[in-house]
């Protein structure tokens, strides 16, 4: 069932489905999103939502996760999930229980994190390919905006 499936009495048309999951485009993230979640379960532990051994826990499952993505990339669109957050979620309440449901704690589904990691990542590979010259120091400092289902717009900065 998707996130927003309980608003619902009957199942979502498969056009629908179609049309609204980003899986098929927001997969290549999956790495970001698990690294953003291990960066929250941290955050969440700080100010006691979880204890240290539920935080502990959560980090060793969601970097097995990544090793798993890292050695089969293609479980993550096999999933047939509605996004990658979905999957991670998905993936972490399978192997820790309703432990994983407590990472949602305080957040929306984060794509922010997930696309100013991957962005990152991708501007730090091509600021360093020997075909671009750049002088030390340079910032890079990009602010994109754009729709989410719940509101007007987000704007992420990179």
């Amino acid at each position: 069932m998707a996130l927003w499936g309980g608003r619902f009495t009957g199942a979502a048309d498969e056009r629908f489905k179609r049309f609204n999951d980003s899986l098929r485009f927001d997969c290549r993230m999956v790495e970001e999103d698990i690294v953003g979640s291990i960066g929250w379960s941290k955050a969440i532990s700080d100010v006691g939502i979880l204890t240290a051994d539920e935080q502990k826990r959560l980090e060793q499952a969601l970097n097995e996760l990544l090793a798993e993505v890292r050695a089969k990339p293609e479980i993550v669109a096999a999933s047939g999930e509605e996004d990658v957050h979905s999957f991670v979620e998905a993936s972490l309440i399978r192997k820790v229980g309703d432990l994983g449901k407590k990472l949602h704690t305080g957040r929306s589904r984060k794509l922010s994190w997930s696309v100013r990691l991957s962005l990152r990542q991708g501007a730090s590979r091509m600021l360093c390919s020997p075909a671009i010259p750049i002088s030390r120091g340079l910032s890079l400092s990009l602010s994109l905006t754009g729709p989410l289902p719940m509101q007007r717009c987000l704007t992420v900065i990179i």
